[in-house]
């Protein structure tokens, strides 16, 4: 029984050595080849949240708009079967420019008590809050000098901006729910 024990013990002595001298060799043979999979599997990946908007690159593509990044409580939704009036839980934002893709009309779905999306859509002309709460928009408006300015709308309020407060050009540049107190 000893015998055999000692064998055992001398076959697990073999196998662990030589998985650690062929592991070795291809963590070494990874970092020489530049692959970079030797410190890929060494460290964690990332856990640090960007808050990039999911999907902003189709959404540019088909819409036409760039979705910057915020925090999932803002979110680019469909307008609906009457986009120029969708449900009052949307915020509505409408731009001048009726050749647009997917249409003028942009829309908007919040959740929770707090949120914000950074983005760029130009030519804004109109936004329509939803049906609780109150929103700034953050606009740069192209007039001579262009300024970035903070409008805070009420729930259900039609607020005309850029061209049609008879302005420059408007930039919708932030959506942010609550307001904030000015």
């Amino acid at each position: 029984m000893r015998a055999t024990s000692r064998t055992l013990s001398a076959t697990l002595a073999g196998v662990v050595t030589m998985a650690v001298t062929i592991g070795g060799f291809a963590a070494a043979s990874a970092v020489a080849a530049g692959d970079g999979s030797a410190r890929a599997a060494d460290e964690p990946g990332s856990l640090v949240e960007d808050h990039s908007y999911p999907a902003a690159a189709q959404i540019l593509q088909q819409r036409g708009i760039k979705l910057i990044k915020g925090d999932g409580h803002i979110t680019y939704a469909e307008c609906g079967p009457t986009p120029n009036n969708p449900p009052d839980d949307l915020i509505l934002v409408q731009v001048a420019d009726i050749s647009a893709p997917g249409g003028p009309n942009y829309c908007f779905k919040t959740k929770g008590s707090a949120g914000h999306l950074t983005m760029e859509i130009a030519k804004v002309y109109f936004i329509r809050n939803r049906d609780s709460g109150n929103l700034d928009a953050k606009l740069e408006i192209k007039d001579d000098p262009a300024a970035v300015e903070v409008e805070t709308l009420e729930p259900e309020e039609w607020r005309p901006v850029g061209e049609g407060a008879s302005r420059g050009d408007a930039v919708l540049l932030e959506l942010r729910f609550p307001a904030s107190a000015a």
